[in-house]
């Protein structure tokens, strides 16, 4: 049983930083709560810092107490230096991003392991081609209208720049309700990251590794977690494989380590040629069978690889014998939320890619609550659940 817990929480690339899931994640608590009958207690944040940002939470599950301190490892600062804010910035970031997943034959590779993650990265390609395709066809057509009509040539072009900025204002009203631009600027940082042009994100997770490894070494915690949400699993898992080459000894400590990801889309890497370094501390996770890894995806989240074993679809060997490392598991969003709920979370691909995250509607085996914050270890409160093997349903050719 599980008296005390640390977990290493490591976000997706979303330039909100410790505040922002501090307040979701005690929100969220209250919420489920309310569903299953616990007592979760969180506190305000500390231990500012670049780094980190920590709480702790206090939880009683039937009758059994669990003091468990979140640490949110921070890289949302490199996030936000790296986030392109104008439709030209994103275009040009298309381009290059397009010419290496193309090109290299990564984003045909997506397509054969599972359509949804290619559509959900087309989409807003097509979106931004389109928005930007009409702005200069507007403001063409001004123009020439414009000068047609007798205007001055230079009030025939702020005409046209009068359009073409219109076009995008509009654009971006639509862009704020579809939410599609963050997957673009992803598939951008997730490039420079394979070509090993984020240096000072290479600097930021030696030092969570190191962080980790310090922590370890004097910890009495009976479980320490680390969590990966999104493309924050990427970075999971080589803040793991660096705390294990920093001390090969490390899964002999007395805390036993977890790793959960959730909503993992770790091939968007995996499958670049120019990503060796990463396969290299995927390789080294895999052999680490000591470690209980379990990843959660939900077939209705498009921007994941649902239900996918990532080490297979990446050409990643396991030990010999050696199998559910990691044990994939499916959150069944349809047995925890109302009908009415689900159908609505399902049309918008952001909300139900951070339901991970949140609270359920009924109670149900996935709970992040009770996993973060309950009696029992990653493994020991799913070691019931059989694993998802051989999940074809989108596969282009099964």
């Amino acid at each position: 049983m599980v008296k005390k817990r640390r977990v290493f929480y490591v976000s997706g690339f979303d330039p909100k930083g410790p505040l922002f899931y501090h307040s979701l994640y005690r929100a969220e608590a209250a919420k489920q709560a309310a569903v299953t009958g616990a007592q979760i207690f969180v506190e305000n944040r500390s231990g500012t810092s670049a780094l980190a940002e920590q709480w702790q939470i206090n939880a009683e599950f039937d009758e059994r107490t669990v003091a468990t301190t979140y640490e949110f490892l921070r890289w949302d600062g490199i996030i936000r230096r790296h986030w392109s804010r104008t439709e030209w910035r994103l275009f040009i970031d298309l381009l290059r991003t397009a010419w290496l997943y193309i090109g290299s034959g990564a984003l045909f590779r997506v397509l054969l392991t599972a359509w949804p993650p290619f559509v959900t990265a087309l989409y807003p390609a097509i979106f931004l081609c389109l928005l930007l395709g009409t702005a200069l066809g507007v403001a063409i057509a001004a123009t020439l209208a414009l000068l047609t009509a007798g205007a001055p040539v230079l009030s025939a072009y702020a005409g046209g720049t009068v359009g073409l900025l219109g076009v995008i204002y509009i654009g971006r009203l639509i862009e704020r309700r579809v939410n599609s631009y963050w997957l673009l600027r992803i598939y951008a940082f997730t490039a420079k990251q394979a070509l090993g042009k984020v240096p000072e994100l290479e600097n930021r997770l030696d030092a969570f590794a190191r962080h980790i490894v310090d922590y370890l070494q004097q910890a009495d915690d009976d479980e320490v977690l680390i969590v990966g949400h999104s493309t924050g699993t990427l970075m999971a898992v080589s803040v793991l494989a660096r705390a294990l080459a920093l001390d090969p000894a490390l899964t002999r400590h007395k805390p036993r380590i977890s790793l959960l990801t959730l909503g993992e889309c770790l091939p968007i890497l995996s499958f670049l040629p120019q990503a060796r370094a990463f396969r290299a501390e995927l390789a080294l996770v895999a052999k680490a069978t000591a470690i209980n890894w379990l990843d959660f995806t939900a077939p209705a989240d498009g921007a994941c690889f649902a239900l996918i074993d990532p080490l297979a679809v990446s050409r990643i060997p396991r030990p010999d014998g050696v199998e559910n490392h990691p044990k994939i598991l499916s959150p069944r969003y349809p047995k925890i939320l109302r009908p009415q709920t689900y159908a609505k979370i399902k049309r918008d691909r952001y909300r139900m890619h951070f339901q991970y995250l949140m609270a359920s509607e009924l109670p149900g085996d996935y709970d992040y609550f009770a996993v973060t914050a309950g009696p029992l270890t990653l493994a020991e409160r799913f070691q019931a659940l059989p694993a998802v093997r051989d999940y074809s349903q989108f596969k282009l050719f099964p």
